[in-house]
């Protein structure tokens, strides 16, 4: 039988550093936006027990960004289990006014459990309210259930994080052919010049964050002079789009994890360096080639150990529009693969298969790649050792052998 993976009235354990979504498309939940049931919140909530708190990313967002980053931190000697259900409140002259939901939108029935010492990190969104986003202040109200209740304020006002640029940086199509180290300077960008390295912090908030699965973005800049300065964007929203320009030339790919080979960091669709050498993944640097500090690159050997020990997807390749991905369970099942898609805000959902279902003369997959017409093409050993090319087709579920003969339905996974 397929694998469901639509889930509600889960409970996710998230502690520590929590769980990156790169590494979870093969068990992506997709919410399913019902009406919940949910303790009104009092005008003014009694507070929280001490050492539970809650932080909206930002102070200041500007009007035409309305989706913002929250997170919540158990600092305390219990654990912590709470519903999706939060509210927006409006500062209206000396008092907050709950703004008001749109008829159309509920939450979802999923439950969580934070443990001692983590962090949960959520998205809230003025979009699901009647009213218009606009300059003010404002105050973010989360129901902890036996908890009570967390608040947190932000304002709307003058920001550089606007829906344009929502981390706060240009985008690269818009910065000047001259932009250069200068330029970037105190704009959050790490910087690689004749002088050394600036704002090196920069990646390690980056490799926070994205490791507790929160929306991010790194710029990278180096300029020393010789040639036109080399921008790099990583922006990660559950998968990593890394984006250089040099002049008037721009490349973008995108990654599903972060490695290293114990001396840098790289992005990469292995989920170890091992894996990414035995798939043949794409790789790209995080940082310049030697500029990752020990502690940062020790943090991802840890990362990349708890992926291993999680049964995340050994290899975990995206589509070039970073829709679809497709990934293989590598030894322990090498037949077996998943296919699905994720869109940032509009939900996700997968399958997983094994070629045993089909015909079982696979012996392993070796290799997969998307192809231009949104197919996955898949490389195969066979019970005669030969090398054999499948096609699926994400759409219909479907099977084929590469010259189009023996399309059949392929029974999902057990």
């Amino acid at each position: 039988m397929k694998r469901a993976l639509t889930a509600l009235l889960a409970l996710l354990l998230l502690a520590g550093c929590g769980h990156a979504p790169s590494e979870a498309p093969e068990e992506t939940l997709e919410e399913t936006p019902e009406e919940s049931p949910e303790r009104p919140l009092e005008t003014e909530p009694a507070p929280a027990p001490e050492g539970l708190s809650l932080k909206v990313e930002r102070e200041v967002y500007d009007p035409s960004l309305t989706r913002y980053t929250y997170f919540i931190y158990n600092n305390t000697d219990h654990t912590v289990e709470f519903g999706d259900p939060y509210q927006i409140q409006r500062l209206e002259g000396d008092v907050w006014q709950d703004l008001t939901p749109r008829e159309d939108w509920g939450f979802s029935l999923i439950g969580y459990i934070l443990s001692p010492g983590g962090t949960f990190v959520r998205t809230c969104t003025l979009d699901y309210y009647q009213e218009p986003p606009e300059a003010g202040r404002y105050r973010l109200l989360k129901d902890m259930g036996d908890d009570g209740v967390l608040t947190a304020e932000f304002s709307l006002g003058d920001s550089p994080y606007t829906a344009e640029a929502p981390y706060g940086l240009a985008p690269l199509e818009t910065l000047p052919l001259s932009y250069g180290a200068a330029d970037a300077a105190g704009t959050g960008a790490v910087l690689f010049t004749v002088a050394g390295e600036e704002n090196l912090k920069a990646a390690d908030e980056f490799l926070q964050k994205s490791s507790l699965g929160a929306a991010c973005q790194l710029r990278t800049v180096q300029d020393f002079g010789e040639n036109d300065p080399l921008i790099i964007d990583v922006v990660y929203d559950g998968r990593y789009l890394w984006r250089m320009r040099q002049g008037d030339y721009f490349l973008e790919k995108w990654f599903s994890y972060i490695i290293t080979d114990g001396t840098d960091l790289y992005l990469s669709n292995g989920a170890d360096w091992e894996n990414s050498a035995k798939y043949g993944s794409d790789k790209a640097f995080l940082l310049p080639e030697f500029q990752s500090s020990a502690g940062i690159v020790e943090a991802v050997r840890t990362q990349m150990s708890e992926r291993l020990e999680r049964g995340s997807a050994r290899y975990l390749l995206w589509s070039g529009d970073g829709v679809w991905h497709a990934g293989l369970s590598g030894d322990a099942a090498p037949t077996e693969f998943s296919v699905g898609w994720s869109k940032p805000g509009e939900g996700s959902a997968a399958g997983l298969y094994n070629l045993q279902d089909w015909d079982g003369v696979e012996t392993a997959i070796t290799g997969i790649s998307w192809q231009e017409d949104g197919m996955l093409l898949l490389q195969c050993e066979t019970v005669s050792g030969d090398q054999a090319l499948r096609v699926f087709d994400p759409e219909t579920e479907r099977l084929a052998d590469a010259g189009g003969a023996g399309i059949c339905g392929l029974p999902p996974a057990p």
